[in-house]
């Protein structure tokens, strides 16, 4: 890699740096943003009117948010410890680079050309694999040095691991927990986990696997709360809530929690009475929550 190519690409950093960095400035709570007459309204206000009325749209943003800082953040930290490795062997950054970047900018094979060609098949439209392999070859060549860039950035990190230390902190949303939720785990724990699930989601069924080896890997570090999400494109996920807080009632959610994702399958009102029954929960009074919407 020649000089001017390494440089050039210096410039894409800066170039991304430079875009980034104007997003990074932050409004304080008490700036006024806006008056009406001549009241004002503070950056404070706004932000907790988004976070009432469309929360979900502001934890997008603000996730969004940290994950350019944490991209910016990480190439600051790999340009660091390039400038530190190049001191440490007596070189120019340029030189270390031109030592280091050929061994890891791989050649592009034929499958990967024709693994592109396969993702993207529609925006070709009728062209063929042999049509498009010059262009996809010139496109994926065009990545390599950015990629081989990143590799050996990637390479110093890990030998580095204990002298880089990142305490930018990921946007986090507080998730109120009413007395009824079904928890579980010690409330002292250190990490919380908060999911909205449906007992008619195939993807939420799922999901109970993952959550169970979290609970048993972490054990009392992990509270666990459970709160209904049915959503209406699913025929039985609102009452087979219904049926999960009835069972909540009588101290029986999780077993309940638990027969339901294994039975997903079977939610109709019968089969939730003969699942409470089966796991003895008091039928009578299952049966007039149930029945009472």
């Amino acid at each position: 890699m020649h000089s001017h190519e390494l440089r050039r690409l210096a410039g894409a950093f800066v170039i991304s740096l430079g875009v980034v960095s104007s997003a990074w400035a932050q409004q304080q709570d008490d700036d006024v943003v806006a008056r009406v007459g001549g009241d004002p309204i503070t950056f404070a206000d706004l932000e907790e009117a988004w976070q009432r009325n469309d929360a979900s749209s502001r934890l997008r943003m603000l996730q969004d948010l940290y994950e350019t800082r944490r991209r910016a953040l990480d190439i600051i930290v790999g340009e660091r410890l390039i400038a530190r490795e190049a001191k440490m062997r007596s070189m120019t950054r340029d030189a270390l680079l031109e030592s280091e970047l050929p061994s890891r900018s791989l050649p592009v094979t034929d499958e990967q050309i024709a693994l592109v060609y396969q993702r993207n098949q529609a925006q070709f439209g009728d062209r063929t694999l042999e049509q498009m392999s010059p262009e996809i070859r010139m496109f994926l060549e065009r990545q390599r040095p950015m990629q081989a860039l990143h590799a050996y950035m990637n390479e110093l990190r890990r030998e580095a691991v204990d002298d880089v230390v990142v305490t930018l902190e990921p946007p986090r949303q507080a998730i109120e927990v009413l007395a009824e939720d079904p928890v579980r785990g010690p409330e002292t724990a250190p990490i919380e986990i908060v999911e909205f699930s449906d007992f008619d989601c195939p993807y939420c069924q799922r999901a109970t696997n993952t959550i169970a080896r979290i609970l048993d890997e972490y054990g009392d570090q992990i509270r666990f709360v459970y709160k209904d999400y049915p959503l209406p494109s699913h025929p039985n996920a609102f009452k087979a809530a219904e049926a999960g807080n009835c069972a909540n009632d009588q101290g029986e959610f999780w077993p309940f929690h638990d027969r339901l994702f294994e039975s997903q399958g079977a939610l109709d009102v019968a089969s939730l009475k003969t699942y409470a029954s089966e796991l003895g929960l008091e039928a009578e009074a299952f049966t007039a929550c149930l029945d009472s919407g």
